[in-house]
């Protein structure tokens, strides 16, 4: 009995500082997790914070992209250099795809939605040059130019649509 005497007064002594440290550890760890989390939104906040001005800015650039792809604003910017429509025609979406070209970059900054909506726009607008330049009534380019200018005044353009998108968006962020 003496034996088991001496385990029972051990375990006396033992039980209250293992469960004083299991407890002690319990508590150190979920303060430590705690603590963790709060660091981790901490860092989200401040970057969501330094990020916000730069997905703005892409907003800002794919505005001014459809903007400058409007067919009345396309056909300001770029006068016809002779008098054969179809090269005209060729011209304006040339300036389309290089202007789409210049801002593929600016996807990284916004939703897949919103850049699946900026090349829909573009890709709409590429056929809205193409279907009124079929126009048999159409000869040269400089008809192919009034046309275009007459049919964006009568029509909602892929590009207004676009760019309703892209306000709808940044009203969300802000």
């Amino acid at each position: 009995m003496d034996y088991f005497g001496n385990i029972i007064e051990g375990l006396k002594y033992a039980l209250p500082a293992i469960v004083t440290g299991y407890t002690t550890y319990y508590f150190l760890n979920r303060f430590f997790r705690h603590e963790e989390k709060k660091q981790l939104l901490t860092a989200k906040a401040d970057l969501k914070k330094h990020a916000l001005p730069i997905r703005l800015q892409a907003y800002e650039r794919l505005a001014l992209f459809l903007e400058r792809i409007s067919p009345a604003k396309l056909v300001q910017n770029r006068q016809p250099e002779n008098n054969d429509k179809k090269q005209y025609e060729l011209a304006l979406i040339f300036q389309i795809e290089n202007e789409y070209e210049h801002n593929l970059s600016q996807q990284i900054y916004v939703s897949s939605q919103c850049w699946k909506m900026v090349t829909t726009s573009k890709n709409a607008t590429m056929l809205f040059i193409k279907k009124v330049s079929e126009n048999p009534h159409i000869q040269s380019a400089q008809d192919l130019q009034k046309a275009l200018i007459e049919q964006s005044a009568k029509e909602e353009l892929p590009t207004s649509v676009g760019l309703a998108y892209i306000r709808n968006e940044v009203n969300e962020l802000l």
